[in-house]
């Protein structure tokens, strides 16, 4: 099983850290499992951004939930995003990420540095 992270804390990882290549999945991924956990603190595990990012690979927020919910790792992260996700949805969930939300990715870092 999968130990949470206590995003009461450290914050989670960065959105525009890659995990298998993808922006933002862990972090939405730490959120998550914190959510799970009761270890989210002032997080809010399904942001806007979550749900953004979501609705661009087309995996639904109850599938996601449900894969972390069963203690997937990283890697099986990863696997089951691949296995849905094609490489043009992979490529148009980043740049949604780090373009359209790249003013939201500067402010979360700026407050998780100074806090």
């Amino acid at each position: 099983m999968i130990k949470a992270p206590d995003l009461r804390l450290h914050p989670p990882r960065r959105g525009r850290e890659l995990l298998g290549g993808y922006a933002f999945l862990g972090r939405m991924t730490d959120k998550i499992r914190a959510m799970h956990a009761g270890t989210i603190g002032d997080y809010v595990g399904y942001c806007e951004m979550s749900l953004a990012f979501l609705q661009k690979t087309a995996i639904t927020k109850d599938s996601f939930d449900a894969l972390i919910a069963s203690g997937a790792t990283d890697e099986e992260v990863v696997s089951f995003f691949d296995a849905r996700v094609t490489a043009v949805q992979k490529s148009a969930v980043n740049a949604h990420v780090l373009v359209h939300f790249s003013d939201n990715l500067d402010e979360q870092e700026a407050d998780e540095r100074s806090a």
